[in-house]
């Protein structure tokens, strides 16, 4: 009797690990102690390691250390509630390329309905998450334009500027009234310009970078490099800006130059509707930005009186390739809502209020 039960449990022990290795994903079994106690195929070849010798060992001796630190306190919770957990993780591969993975963990338990530990199916994101970058950096290209427009208001007036002090030094020469302290004073005026309208191009080169990590960073600071660049082009069509902040210090958690972009694109976006408005009549257009905060989210309400946004264009308008612009490639708001929504973990909504329209943009507060 005892080696029937025997063949049967060994038989049973082969199936699983049949099974185990069929599976396209990287999966593995945790005591509750943190010990691999089972993986299959496609998690040894990952982790380049026989399955003999993943066994008995430790999360640290195969994942990244700031991976494996954070997971072990996630790992008690989730057995203690007997709940999931999904995160994403960064994950150096041998030949020093980097993939990124979903883990999906789930609590298994034992016969007698003890837990027994953590078992937890990986997925590979890479290429999605690669698309998704894509998708971000050519929606932010398509900014490019608007960009090169406010560029040209800004350096409008310096040119100016220099222009005149070019001539002026002219006008001295000829005049024999030029000494070591006239030529320091209008190099001086000079250098004042040029500083200008470098900090411009360095603006418009910070913004094209992707943000590769979350970090912490003030919202001020961000607006105030937004409308460094588009300011003036925003003040030459006559539109009022209002910025409210509950506190000037508010820290966002999340990209900094990706957040800009959806900032920069619902702005853009305000402008240009206030700006076909004053082709056909005068209208006072007016942007009110206002940010504050709750219990879980920091917020970011943008505001413009450029008239509601009808009901059929509002269910559409986060969606892929749908634009109401002749020129339009769609992608400017769906991008915004991904980047918002799937990078930065918050939520993005638009409402009518009479005949303003509210982007608000809310990104959870990160807990110390």
């Amino acid at each position: 009797m005892k080696t029937k039960y025997d063949s049967e449990l060994v038989n049973k022990l082969n199936f699983e690990d049949v099974l185990l290795d069929s599976l396209p994903n990287p999966v593995y079994y945790k005591d509750t102690k943190g010990r691999f106690i089972q993986c299959n195929t496609c998690f040894s070849k990952l982790v380049n390691t026989p399955k003999k010798d993943i066994i008995g060992k430790l999360a640290y001796e195969f994942f990244p250390k700031s991976a494996a630190d954070r997971h072990k306190p996630i790992d008690k919770k989730i057995m203690k509630t007997l709940g999931t957990y999904l995160d994403e993780i960064t994950f150096l591969m041998p030949n020093g390329s980097i993939k990124y993975f979903t883990l999906n963990k789930a609590v298994y338990l034992n016969p007698d309905g003890t837990v027994g530990g953590i078992v937890c199916v990986m997925n590979d994101i890479t290429e999605r998450k690669k698309e998704k970058d894509f998708l971000i950096q050519q929606s932010k290209l398509a900014e490019m334009g608007e960009m090169i427009a406010s560029i040209a208001h800004q350096w409008n007036e310096p040119l100016v500027e220099l222009s005149a002090l070019v001539q002026k030094i002219e006008l001295f020469y000829n005049m024999d009234k030029i000494d070591k302290s006239k030529m320091s004073e209008f190099v001086y005026d000079s250098m004042v310009q040029i500083k200008y309208m470098s900090e411009t191009l360095n603006d418009f080169r910070n913004f094209l970078k992707p943000s590769t990590v979350k970090k912490s960073f003030n919202i001020k600071k961000a607006f105030d490099e937004i409308f460094d660049i588009v300011g003036k082009q925003i003040f030459y069509f006559n539109i009022k800006v209002n910025i409210e902040y509950e506190n000037e210090e508010v820290l966002i958690y999340g990209y900094e130059n990706e957040l800009k972009q959806v900032l920069l694109n619902i702005i853009n976006n305000a402008k240009n509707k206030i700006v076909k408005i004053n082709e056909q009549k005068d209208f006072k257009g007016r942007l009110d930005i206002k940010v504050y905060s709750d219990d879980e989210f920091n917020i970011i309400d943008i505001i413009d009186n450029a008239g509601a946004i009808e009901d059929d264009i509002m269910e559409q308008l986060f969606e892929p390739f749908f634009t109401t612009k002749e020129e339009g490639t769609g992608f400017g708001l769906y991008m915004a809502k991904v980047i918002v929504e799937d990078k930065m973990s918050g939520k993005m909504q638009v409402r009518n209020d009479e005949d303003n329209v509210i982007f608000s943009i809310k990104i959870p507060i990160k807990k110390a």
